[in-house]
């Protein structure tokens, strides 16, 4: 039988340590042990082991769980070998107090700090100086890695590769050639509270991955964007900080059904939220988005955006705008001011519904050019130069609007047909209160048009085929009703009176007038039918002369009429 010397087993007593207990590892001597390594060799699952201040040049492996706790700035700073210098293999680590600096291993899939296990946690370390990333972990679950400090890394401070139910917590990135933050192929991470600022390139950067949570975060002065999201889904953008990035503040790159609300975007080089390349489906809402160098918000051949409740302004280009074919997209309630370009704008895009915003002091208010099949009501537009302007659109109804005290025209359509503007407050702008010019096939009904400083509705450029019916034209200093050009228009039911220069003037004698109210007609209705018994006198330049044959005789008839007791009303 084999017995064990007693020198050997008061050996073993010294060097093996017991389940649960606590170790000390200091370089100078007066600890268990004098390497890191070599404690944790010796110790089982449950152990704490304890490295006292100093400079360890090791590179070590934690293949147990149990936890490893640096006291005062313990460094570690690696062997001189191409290998990540503290790797955790084993679930259920606790990894807390390191100083982890000089790592060489530029592997794409390791770091200073290489976790490969679940269940971890990573507190308060100090990663620096690495030539490939900072902290990795790599398809992992269930860890947390909270208040660490990543700066002065070639690639990213922290990145996760394939690892899900992770929190992030706390901790700050800074001064990384690329990333603060990278999330690769993750699901289920949970970012809080983190700081990301003075990256080469993005703050907190989201690749090919679903349903993670960015809450509370300060990304700030960034080389590139602030967030980058890349063909990703389902995550949550809530309440960050979001300044002076120098490309986006926000960017959904090929990236559906994410959730933006909250956040503060602000000062931004480009674009404060960049919606771009099919970035489909996706929610923007109640965020302050200021001071950006193009858009406050950028749509980009993308759909079904939701563009909600959000305050856009002082923004260098527009507020919001889309173009390059997008689609789909709702804008509503925003309050949007003070953009040095439009409010919104809406280029070569389509099907769009824009509802119940205040778009006010900016250079100019709503324009859309190029679009089809869009909505525009209960919008409150004013202050601008130019209120709603649209430009070789068609299919659109604009509907319920106030559009006052805009410096030019309050609405101005070129080149536009086959459309419905109906119920608009239209008053008290600089210049024409409805401008319409080359288009056609457009009914403009019921809108309520006072008090401008030129006339109440000019039309001009050949536009024809279109019915202007019940507006209430009033009060307006240059004029009623012009039709400087166009012809083959019916304008009929409306009430045209106390304009100052004249009610109507009509160039072209080929447009229909018929049973309006017009404030200066003179004539009788002796056999009491409600309309005059004389034709009322519509004069144009050069001896052009048109006729009502059955002007109304009062405002209140024509308030109580139908639009089945006007003759006539349905040739265009």
């Amino acid at each position: 039988m084999f017995r064990c010397p007693a020198c050997m087993t008061l050996i073993l007593i010294l060097t093996t340590v017991a389940s649960g207990s606590i170790v000390v590892v200091d370089d100078d001597g007066t600890g268990n042990f004098t390497k890191i390594q070599d404690a944790i060799n010796a110790s089982e699952i449950g152990d704490e082991i304890v490295v006292k201040n100093g400079t360890y040049p090791e590179n070590v492996l934690v293949d147990r769980s149990i936890i490893l706790k640096g006291e005062n700035g313990t460094v570690v700073n690696g062997s001189g070998i191409s290998s990540p210098l503290i790797r955790i293999t084993a679930d259920d680590v606790v990894l807390e107090g390191f100083t982890v600096t000089g790592c060489i291993d530029e592997n794409p899939r390791s770091g200073a700090i290489l976790v490969k296990s679940d269940g971890c946690k990573i507190l308060n370390n100090t990663i620096y100086s690495s030539l490939g990333y900072g902290l990795s972990l790599v398809n992992t679950e269930n860890d947390l890695v909270s208040g660490n400090i990543a700066y002065d890394n070639e690639f990213c401070g922290i990145c996760l590769f394939g690892s899900n139910f992770s929190q992030l917590l706390g901790n700050e990135a800074f001064g990384n050639r690329k990333c603060g933050l990278t999330l690769l192929g993750c699901s289920y991470v949970v970012l809080t509270g983190n700081q990301l600022y003075d990256n080469g390139e993005v703050g907190i950067n989201v690749v090919n991955s679903t349903t993670a949570e960015l809450r509370l975060n300060e990304i700030n002065l960034n080389g590139e964007d602030g967030i980058f999201l890349m063909n990703s889904t389902n995550n949550a953008l809530i309440n960050n900080e979001i300044h002076e990035n120098n490309h986006n503040g926000i960017n959904l790159y090929q990236s559906t059904a994410n959730t933006v609300i909250g956040n503060k975007v602000q000062g931004s080089g480009e674009e404060g939220i960049l919606i771009v390349k099919r970035a489909d489906d996706n929610l923007i809402s109640n965020n302050l988005i200021s001071e950006n160098g193009i858009n406050g918000v950028g749509i980009y051949g993308s759909y079904s955006s939701t563009i909600i409740n959000n305050g856009v302004y002082f923004n260098r280009d527009n507020g919001i705008y889309s173009r390059d074919y997008s689609g789909g997209t709702m804008v509503a309630n925003n309050e949007v001011y003070g953009n040095f370009r439009y409010g919104i704008g809406l280029e070569d895009s389509s099907s769009n519904f824009i509802k119940g915003n205040h778009v006010h002091d900016n250079l100019n208010g709503i324009i859309m050019v190029r679009c089809e099949n869009f909505h525009v009501t209960f919008n409150e537009i004013y202050r601008n130069y130019f209120g709603l302007c649209l430009e070789s659109v068609s299919s659109f109804v604009v509907s319920e609007n106030e559009i006052c005290n805009n410096t030019n025209n309050g609405f101005e359509m070129k080149s536009c047909d086959e459309s419905r503007i109906w119920e608009n407050d239209i008053c008290e702008n600089g210049n024409d209160g409805v401008h319409i010019s080359e288009s056609l096939h457009t009914v403009i009904f019921g809108n309520t048009i006072m008090n401008n400083s030129d006339y109440g509705v000019q039309v001009l450029d050949q536009s024809t085929l279109n019915t202007f019916m019940y507006n209430n034209v009033q009060n307006n200093l240059g004029g009623g009703f012009y039709f400087y050009e166009g012809d083959i228009n019916l304008i009929t039911g409306n009430t045209i009176a106390e304009n100052q220069r004249f009610n109507v003037r009509d160039n072209m004698m080929e447009n229909q007038w018929l049973g309006n109210f017009y404030g200066d007609y003179s004539g009788s209705d002796l056999n009491g039918d409600s309309f005059g018994d004389e034709p009322y006198a519509v004069y144009g330049r050069r001896g052009a002369i048109s006729f009502d044959p059955r002007p109304i005789i009062s405002m209140a008839t024509l308030e109580e009429m139908s639009p089945t007791e006007l003759e006539g009303t349905s040739w265009v």
